[in-house]
């Protein structure tokens, strides 16, 4: 009897543990409301005309917070005419209700896409690959494939027939693979979905696989690579792949639960770089002004299989389309436990949105949120 009791009480100490370690300090009160942490913003825009901006993009924020949209965000907004206005709002942890600054970096999901591709494109543009041969030029010990050879323009495009996660729970991972290499581990061997050019899937083991043709052709880990000829460049100074182990969220109904944390190293080109709105804001910079790869190789980036339609299309790394009254649009959205990240690129605007917040299961809320921001200022500098 006092052996059950004994095994009894320790399993009950393991469910309150678990109970207190999932729901925080905070959400444990049903007397106290959750406390708020409101827009904190840096406004350096220098247009004149723009001063009732940042009160309402602050109220775009705030509004955002007391509807219980993200835990904590990173945004800002970018334009080559007026300046930038950043802000972060809400909290990093729930147990110590620390806010988020400038500084703070969040996961930014697949938004790691986009760069993982530009850094092809550096190579391509350097005559070291060639986009349209099968991967096994450069990488020879990737099996080849039943259905097909698979070239790189094709896992660019998500048309290769690589497969993605095999489930919703796929996004999660307790293996730690020292590279882009290694990681190919989690998925080689399994048959393609479909006959490589024939339809689209979207993958990330596909950019994983894009990851370990830029190390193989490099010489040098995807983290350096991208530290000497992305970010550097960019002037992206709070940006690498995750260095410490902050706690990551999930959101369920309206409360915020915390999620054992997974390691991103089997899709760090893919989904595993940590950023801010700030240095995403500077990156979209770089890419508007060929800091990164020339006009030539940028117009092939964005260029749509027929400009006469109307569709979003993905292109190398972005979601591509032309808005009838707005022109090019260039943008990707991120989904991983503890992200909700959406990015875009006016091309003919000149301007760059860039949202990250620290939960998942709060997209839609995030790419509102940054659409609304960016047709604000683009309204304001049409008056």
């Amino acid at each position: 009897m006092n052996k059950r009791k004994i095994i009894l009480g320790i399993i009950l100490l393991l469910l309150s543990y678990i109970f207190y370690w999932s729901f925080e300090p905070y959400s444990l009160n049903p007397f106290s409301d959750k406390p708020i942490s409101l827009s904190q913003s840096k406004n350096d825009l220098n247009c004149n005309e723009l001063g009732s901006f940042n009160f309402k993009a602050d109220s775009i924020i705030n509004s955002a917070i007391n509807k219980n949209n993200f835990l904590g965000i990173s945004t800002g907004v970018y334009s080559e005419k007026c300046g930038s206005w950043l802000s972060t709002a809400g909290f990093l942890d729930k147990t110590n209700q620390e806010k988020p600054s400038l500084f703070s970096q969040f996961r930014i999901a697949s938004v790691s896409k986009p760069m993982t591709a530009i850094a092809i494109l550096q190579l391509y543009e350097k005559g070291k690959i060639n986009l349209d041969v099968p991967i096994q030029n450069y990488l020879p010990e990737f099996p080849k494939k039943e259905k097909g050879d698979i070239t790189i323009r094709q896992l660019l495009n998500h048309i290769s027939g690589i497969p993605h996660y095999k489930s919703d729970l796929g996004i999660f991972n307790f293996t730690h693979y020292d590279n882009c290499e290694k990681a190919l581990d989690k998925f080689q061997n399994r048959e393609l979905v479909f006959k490589p050019g024939t339809t689209f899937l979207y993958s990330s083991f596909g950019y994983t696989l894009l990851g370990a043709i830029i190390e193989k052709i490099s010489g040098k880990p995807y983290q350096t690579y991208m530290q000497e000829y992305i970010w550097k460049p960019a002037n992206m100074t709070q940006t690498n792949l995750e260095q410490t182990k902050n706690n990551v969220y999930i959101k369920l109904g309206s409360n915020f639960y915390r999620s054992p944390k997974n390691d991103l190293s089997y899709t760090y080109s893919g989904g595993g770089i940590n950023s801010t709105a700030e240095d995403l804001l500077k990156f979209g910079k770089a890419i508007l002004n060929c800091k990164l790869i020339n006009l030539s190789t940028t117009e092939l980036m964005i260029q749509l299989s027929n400009n006469d339609n109307k569709e979003m299309e993905y292109t190398f790394g972005w979601d591509n389309w032309t808005n009838p009254k707005l022109g090019k649009i260039i943008e990707h959205n991120g989904t991983q436990v503890g992200s909700s990240s959406y990015f875009r690129i006016y091309f003919d605007k000149k301007m760059v949105v860039a949202s990250l917040a620290n939960n998942l299961n709060s997209s839609e809320e995030v790419r509102n949120l940054s659409i609304e921001l960016s047709y604000s200022l683009l309204e304001m500098e049409n008056d």
